[in-house]
């Protein structure tokens, strides 16, 4: 039975599943309150807080240090915008992928709207907590949300799409049993009756809540429930201020517990002893939506190993060192005096220019000596002390040695070695990453399997964008027209030739699609732009597809890195003989794309506009050499005497396989 005194209400059924989910509540309660004082001291460190009426000096310096090391990490780390792709496997296409990657970017964007947060920023809280604490949970699921339409005052969509909540570590609650989740995990939560009535994350029908007369019973009696009544908020105590959440006199808060299983979702409200909902999984998947991240496992626990736990000390002993070196320099500046109280009118003594002391002798009055072997040393401390912080960390610091740590700067060979050692590092967080992304992006991709369409909806229109989407779907085939193979043959026998028709008449669309305003293209382009309209219809997003995500992308991108390599690719492709051998081999390289993409790097906006199409030369063939300034258009082949530029080459030498390698 569990531990929890309380009334329980409800059926014989209900009763008994409350109490299985009470049990595990309560057993992961237990082992949630031996996390939370750890959760504190680790907020503590990576708020720069020091506890006045706990810390023995004067100063309160702060050296950030755990700040800076997490904060630097997750910018690394999420440095772009994570990208991915899905790719065919099984039943799967590669136009499917396409479409599912496009309808996957769009909600990505999208989801800002019911969150007030970029996805970006989510995943950024999701790094921070599983460094801070060691794991970081976040729950995915579908929202439906509708409102009232001004004009007409009928409901209408307003949101319809997968959603992903980062959780407070606080309110998560594990089993303990095991390292990973397995079983059935809790997410706790604090919100009103209204939402109660009002909001469903289960699919598109009506709330699914069921005995809130029995709670409203219960908060008649009691009250609504508070989170300070279950810990106290670490964020807001720094700043001093109170935790409000649960003490609004109209909108009572009531606490919810969700514990989810393969098999079935529970909610539950463990203060009032109340099921409100006892469902089957409603996703098709048969998974605990439910994302774990954490990037240093270890055995038996479920949660990783914090980043902060190895330098805890070292950060306390650093600010240390520093408020007691301050408070020797202040010390020094104003120390303690020694009087002799019969010759001196104490009320005389006072630290100022042009201050007068009245006293009988100048010996009356003498300073108290201070040894200042502490002060001497500081600066040898300080910089071993940084040293092993930054090593444990896995950063640099330019000006600290490690072979002789407080001896000076680094020597070049151990700035390169650190610096490998921290890309390393760094990488190793990027596989934990794109795990847990991976299982988002696939989650999501499950769920428009399921839930995207209405019954009564065949199709839906998403806006394209970007150069790569768009003259992908262009490539296809999927916008304009095409001459079916019947019609070219019907156009090629003699008796339809001599009629003079012309091919145009018997083109149809490439794509056809059937909409309510007739037929139209599946993928229609926006005149003068780089975006376009794409018709997602349910067997688009049919097919079993994997999830691969571009950890290359999430880094810090090097401007004048990419800039040098595109810089010398151009000129690669310039080359005479890389020309003719691709050509040979039947491959042409599209230099404009190539071009178009070096301008873009360079800070030119809509590079498309500087290129026109026109008529060749008079008498020049494709391939014909053009001589003269500048670099040489796309298809060009030069004559063994003329450089990459269309200047004369010194000995007339072309340039051979070996020398292009």
């Amino acid at each position: 039975m569990p531990k929890n005194k309380k009334t329980l209400k409800g059926t014989s059924e209900e009763l008994d599943i409350l109490s299985q989910v009470l049990g595990h509540y309560d057993l992961a309660k237990e082992d949630l309150d031996i996390r939370r004082p750890d959760f504190d001291r680790k907020d503590e460190l990576f708020r720069s807080y020091i506890d006045e009426s706990k810390w023995p000096y004067q100063s309160l310096v702060f050296d950030p240090r755990v700040y800076t090391s997490i904060f630097e990490k997750t910018s690394r780390l999420l440095a772009r915008k994570p990208k991915g792709r899905l790719v065919p496997r099984e039943s799967g296409d590669t136009l499917g992928a396409y479409v599912s990657n496009e309808l996957l970017n769009f909600q990505w964007d999208d989801n800002e709207r019911i969150a007030n947060m970029p996805m970006v920023a989510k995943w950024g809280l999701m790094d921070q907590n599983a460094r801070k604490y060691g794991a970081s949970f976040a729950l995915v699921k579908w929202h439906y949300e509708t409102i009232v339409d001004r004009k007409t005052k009928k409901r209408k969509t307003y949101y319809d799409g997968p959603d992903f909540i980062p959780w407070n570590n606080r309110d998560v609650l594990c089993d303990p049993s095991h390292p990973t989740i397995k079983n059935w995990i809790q997410l706790r939560d604090y919100v009103s009756i209204q939402d109660l009535k009002n909001v469903n994350d289960t699919a598109k029908t009506k709330p699914v809540y069921k005995n809130l007369d029995l709670l409203m019973e219960s908060i008649y009696e009691k009250g609504g429930d508070t989170r300070d009544s279950n810990y106290t908020s670490k964020n807001l105590a720094i700043k001093n201020l109170d935790d409000k959440l649960g003490k609004d006199e109209v909108f009572r808060t009531v606490e919810i517990v969700t514990e989810y299983r393969k098999d079935r979702w529970i909610t539950f409200a463990p203060k009032h002893g109340v099921i409100l909902r006892d469902i089957e999984n409603p996703y098709d998947h048969n998974q605990i939506p439910v994302v774990l991240m954490k990037y240093y496992p270890i055995d038996d626990d479920i949660y990783g190993l914090s980043e902060i736990e190895p330098v805890e000390k070292l950060q306390k002993a650093i600010n240390a060192l520093v408020c007691q070196y301050i408070d020797s320099v202040n010390m020094g500046l104003a120390p303690i005096v020694k009087v002799r109280s019969t010759g001196v009118e104490m009320h005389t003594l006072e630290w100022g220019p042009g201050k007068k002391w009245i006293m009988d002798d100048p010996s009356d009055v003498v300073a108290h000596e201070q040894g200042t072997a502490g002060i001497a040393e500081f600066t040898s401390t300080y910089r071993f002390l940084v040293a092993a912080l930054q090593e444990a960390l896995g950063e640099t610091s330019a000006g600290i040695s490690n072979v002789m740590p407080g001896s000076g700067d680094k020597t070049a060979t151990e700035v390169k070695d650190l610096a490998l050692q921290r890309t390393a590092r760094d990488n190793y967080n990027q596989i934990f990453l794109s795990e847990a992304l991976k299982k988002q992006m696939l989650l999501w991709h499950k769920m428009n399997v399921q839930f995207y369409f209405n019954p009564e909806e065949s199709q839906k229109v998403i806006r394209v964008v970007g150069k790569e989407a768009v003259k992908y779907f262009e490539k296809i085939g999927l916008e304009g027209y095409t001459l079916s193979a019947e019609a070219a043959d019907l156009l090629a026998s003699p008796e339809i030739a001599d009629l003079g028709i012309a091919p145009e008449e018997l083109q149809t669309l490439s794509t056809p699609v059937e909409t309510e305003e007739g037929t139209v293209s599946k993928f229609t382009m926006e005149p003068g732009t780089n975006e376009g309209y794409l018709i997602v219809e349910p067997e688009d997003l049919s097919g079993t597809y994997d999830y691969i995500p571009d950890i290359e992308s999430m880094s810090v991108p090097s401007e004048a890195e990419a800039l040098r390599s595109q810089r010398e690719l151009i000129q690669t492709v310039l080359n005479p003989a890389v020309d003719q051998r691709l050509m040979s081999l039947g491959y042409q390289l599209d230099l404009k794309e190539l071009l178009v993409n070096y301008f873009e790097q360079l800070g030119l906006k809509d590079a498309e506009k500087y290129f026109t199409k026109g008529s060749m030369q008079q008498g020049m063939m494709p391939n014909e050499t053009i001589t003269g300034a500048g670099p040489i258009a796309k298809g060009s082949s030069l004559g063994s005497e003329y450089d990459l530029y269309g200047r004369m080459a010194e000995g007339n030498q072309t340039p051979t396989d070996q020398q292009i390698i």
